[in-house]
């Protein structure tokens, strides 16, 4: 199997990955551990297969991942993300350049505004009493989905 291979492989799962993010977080809004542990654990391939497997690169892809998990995790702690978020964020901080990163929380942001909005009308339609809960899984996968794609689609440019 060529480098190449096998990073359209592992991007290739990445994407099944999220698209089974997005679904078990409308259906049950949870992102299953397993799935999210699985994210983080093949990032290495992905950086064996892109050439990113070097000391450097790879503190770099620690570093980011660290600071996105603390991050998060101060917004975990405040309630305003599910813990499953911050895991998901920071799983796909392993897969990317940090600029990368930065872009896909700034999708991600656009994109969750968009879904907490369609989720609200949602929830009033129905006249469901409590606190509306927001998938923002979804959010944070469709960006991973979208800086999936642009590095495919890039790579034909």
């Amino acid at each position: 199997m060529t480098s190449e291979t096998l990073a359209y492989f592992t991007l290739g799962g990445l994407a099944i990955a999220l698209l089974v993010s997005i679904y078990t977080d409308i259906r049950y809004r949870l992102i299953y551990n397993v799935i999210t542990l699985g994210i983080a654990l093949s990032a290495p391939l992905f950086w064996l297969a892109t050439g990113g497997f070097s000391v450097s690169e790879i503190g770099i892809h620690l570093v980011t991942a660290t600071v996105t998990l603390t991050f998060f995790a101060t917004a975990f702690h405040f309630g305003a993300m599910g813990g499953g978020d911050v895991k998901l964020f920071s799983a796909l901080a392993l897969w990317f350049h940090w600029i990368e990163v930065i872009r896909l929380i700034l999708y991600a942001s656009i994109i969750g505004a968009l879904v907490t909005i369609i989720f609200l009308v949602i929830f009033k339609l129905k006249k469901r009493n409590g606190r509306a809960r927001i998938p923002y899984g979804v959010a944070i996968s469709l960006s991973g989905l979208w800086i999936v794609g642009e590095r495919f689609f890039n790579h034909f440019a």
